[in-house]
């Protein structure tokens, strides 16, 4: 599956309405928000169809997963919208995972809990919301959880360590940038290490920078230490490192300009689990043989040239973007 959809979940006495945009989406918030609720209505229609007073207007079919036989039942399912509550542990573990990553389905996930074996993104965790309440009939939609994140100059920023996500590409672009300007750069070795670097640094005016498209399972406990240290981090989260080159045009291709506007209209779910590992398949594949021919591991000098470093950190100063404001 790829592309944006709308789904409606309702009966006579509440109305949820979902935007989706990616193959996974994580809805979260405390109990009592609709969740469970949410997920019993999608089951009754499963089962007993209109005779369950419940309607669903969805593109695709809407299915629940659930109990020990989740694996036959997902295997048997293609192109469908799967719900799953937190109540099921297999949400958790890695035979999931790796039947997601192999999956044409979108997943709809309602849970608490940070799930380390996905890589989905900030944009995608949403939580439900109560809209209106009119005529004894209720309505919910869901809103992105972490969007209100502030954007950032960083060519004026000022900070003491910029530490990045992983020591690939990324590290290498922020630290000859962070060289030139006298700043110490180190790398977390994975988003998971991100926060205990940050206690480590806490005298320190820190620039995070990290994947936003695979950085979902970490944002949780890093959000909440930036709130108890409002004026310690600086959080950046391109969708990737990959994507902030290709929307700076150091590189350029026919269609480009498209795919950077609607990406999911271009990102299968089967072959790319999350939007981080195609931007960085479509930057490898239209550089190969040519000057900026990309590699993840090792940075090009092509993307350290002065003209091309000046128009990748003018691409960072669009900060945080929010898929949902397109």
């Amino acid at each position: 599956m790829k592309g944006a959809y709308t789904i409606k979940v309702y009966n006579r006495r509440v109305t949820f309405s979902l935007k989706l945009e990616r193959n996974i989406t994580i809805i979260c918030g405390s109990s009592a928000t609709g969740k469970t609720t949410l997920v019993s209505y999608v089951s009754y229609y499963e089962e007993f169809g209109p005779q369950s007073g419940v309607t669903i207007e969805s593109p695709k079919p809407c299915i629940v997963l659930r109990g020990k036989d989740w694996e036959d039942k997902l295997a048997r399912t293609k192109e469908s919208f799967v719900f799953v509550d937190d109540g099921n542990p297999f949400i958790r573990s890695k035979a999931f995972a790796d039947a997601v990553q192999h999956s044409d389905n979108y997943f709809i996930l309602m849970t608490r809990e940070s799930l380390h074996e996905l890589p989905y993104s900030v944009y995608s965790i949403l939580e439900l919301r109560r809209t209106t309440s009119r005529a004894n009939h209720t309505y919910n939609k869901t809103y992105p959880v972490y969007d209100r994140i502030p954007t950032y100059n960083l060519q004026k920023a000022q900070y003491d360590v910029c530490l990045t996500e992983d020591s690939n590409s990324c590290h290498d672009f922020f630290a000859f940038v962070a060289m030139r300007d006298h700043v110490e750069c180190i790398s977390a070795g994975g988003k998971d290490h991100i926060l205990a670097e940050l206690q480590k640094l806490q005298d320190k005016h820190t620039l995070v920078i990290a994947d936003g498209a695979a950085f979902g399972s970490s944002m949780r406990l890093v959000y909440e230490y930036m709130q108890e240290h409002p004026q310690q981090v600086i959080l950046y989260l391109p969708e990737s490192f990959e994507w902030l080159i290709l929307a700076s045009e150091v590189v350029h291709f026919d269609g480009l300009d498209q795919i950077l506007d609607r990406p999911e209209d271009y990102i299968k779910s089967r072959e790319f689990i999350s939007w981080e590992r195609f931007f960085t398949h479509l930057l490898e594949t239209k550089t190969k043989g040519t000057p900026a021919q990309y590699s993840k591991r090792k940075l090009s000098k092509y993307y350290l040239e002065e003209n091309n470093v000046t128009k990748i950190l003018a691409c960072v100063e669009m900060g945080y973007q929010k898929q949902s404001e397109k």
